[in-house]
């Protein structure tokens, strides 16, 4: 009984300390395993606990909006002598040429002497506490990195791909969902008739619903490259009409469906940091689309068994797609910005003659904070799209006007609202967003986009 009472001690002691181990290896105002010796920082409260920081910018943040009666001790770490020595007695250097880990590039020395010596060798600017601390207030030093990645405003809305860096080491992974409805036609930027419709092709698209599950991951090799991966699953479902005149001329209509689903296009490529700024940052977006996703779907049809499908219920594009861009956001006070502008060009054409047209596209939004937790966007997209080069042989373009490459491509503007929700202290993230088209201008007949639903799930390992 006593060995198994020591055993029940021994247990308890074990997850003690593992506890404590792993309080002690994050930081205690983002949550970021704490990784650089050089940087880290701890504070010793009246109650007797000891906070520990991954970088100096984290603890001014944590300290900033409370009572500064409930710190015993503030420490920094001597950046040349990787040792803890007095916040308030110490001096600061901010310079890009000391990367520190959430992007303010602050390091601390013991003396004037030495951190001026450093700023000689690495250029900069040399701050007292006093002076450090009235800079993050008054200018927001520090707020803009460490809130890109952990704050609710930080995040783009979700409709939004590629918004953001991770420090070194992060990793994140994502299950992103879309569904998309669209219903009647239009021709140019006006709505047609389905009798309108049948002057040229035999059958006209009814409704449409298009459901994409994606699976991502973010992994950060460097503090300026983040790589990317995604892998996505498409469903389309397609309700049609087709109009046959009978031998005594009436006209006789049939409602059929087409359905298709399985793998799209898989997806890799990176973001590489080129401006980080207290107030804003800047990064290139690349992505290549590697042609995973079938081309080649077929259904059964009133005209035909087995018929081949037209090209927007195919599931990939078939080619090599390079997508080429920028994102620049910022933040003024509880409100964030950004734009990316982005490029999709296709190469070549793929297995079945064609390809699609290249897609440019701009997105731009804007954010607020209701707090640290939760935030609402506002986002505003444009995009323009090339016809389709050639056509698939195998499709009648008089049949139906999704088989007729001239009906491809165009213009549209969609409005979107959105919130981002953060939880398990900030490692979990959970987004939606409402999407509605404001312009549509297509090069032919093509189907009326009509709402759009956007939500993911992303989650810090990290």
């Amino acid at each position: 009984m006593r060995s198994k009472h020591i055993n029940i001690i021994t247990l308890v002691l074990l997850l003690c300390s593992q506890i404590t181990l792993s309080q002690t290896n994050s930081c205690a105002h983002c949550n970021m395993i704490i990784k650089d010796d050089a940087f880290k920082a701890k504070i010793e409260t009246e109650s007797g606990n000891t906070l520990h920081f991954g970088a100096i910018e984290c603890l001014v943040n944590y300290i900033t909006p409370k009572d500064k009666n409930t710190f015993r001790s503030l420490y920094v770490t001597d950046y040349d002598q990787q040792q803890y020595i007095n916040a308030k007695s110490a001096f600061y250097l901010k310079s890009d040429a000391i990367k520190s880990p959430m992007g303010a590039n602050l390091s601390a020395y013991s003396t004037l002497e030495a951190a001026t010596l450093k700023q000689k060798e690495k250029d900069g600017e040399v701050f007292t506490w006093l002076q450090l601390r009235e800079r993050f207030v008054s200018s927001g030093m520090g707020a803009t990195n460490h809130t890109h990645h952990h704050s609710a405003n930080s995040y783009a809305p979700v409709g939004v791909m590629g918004d953001h860096l991770h420090p070194k080491g992060g990793l994140m992974i994502s299950l992103r969902y879309m569904n998309m409805y669209m219903e009647g036609n239009r021709e140019g930027s006006d709505k047609i008739s389905d009798d309108a419709i049948y002057e040229n092709y035999m059958v006209a698209p009814q409704e449409m619903t298009m459901q994409m599950f994606m699976l991502g991951v973010m992994y950060a090799p460097s503090e300026k490259l983040t790589l990317i991966l995604m892998q996505n699953y498409l469903s389309k479902d397609m309700d049609l009409t087709m109009q046959m005149t009978m031998d005594n001329g009436m006209p006789m209509r049939t409602d059929f469906s087409t359905a298709s689903s399985s793998m799209g296009d898989l997806k890799t490529g990176f973001l590489y940091g080129l401006i980080s700024h207290e107030k804003f940052s800047l990064h290139s977006n690349f992505t290549l689309n590697i042609p995973v996703g079938d081309i080649e779907n077929r259904d059964t049809t009133p005209m035909m068994v087995d018929a081949k499908l037209p090209y927007a219920m195919q599931l990939g594009s078939g080619t090599f797609d390079v997508t080429l861009g920028g994102t620049l956001k910022g933040n003024i006070n509880d409100f964030t910005w950004g734009v990316q502008p982005l490029a999709t060009i296709r190469t070549g054409e793929n297995s079945e003659d064609y390809r699609f047209g290249n897609l440019y596209e701009l997105n731009s939004w804007l954010g607020y904070g209701f707090s640290k937790t939760i935030s609402t966007s506002l986002r505003i997209s444009g995009s323009t799209e090339d016809e389709i080069h050639n056509a698939d042989p195998e499709l009648n373009p008089m049949m139906v006007t999704t088989a007729d490459t001239n009906n491809y491509g165009g213009e549209i503007i969609r409005g979107a609202l959105g919130v981002n929700v953060l939880l398990l202290k900030n490692k979990l993230v959970l987004s939606a967003e409402i999407v509605s088209p404001m312009y549509q201008n297509y090069n032919g007949i093509f189907m009326n986009e009509k709402t759009t639903m956007n939500a993911a799930i992303k989650y810090t390992i990290l």
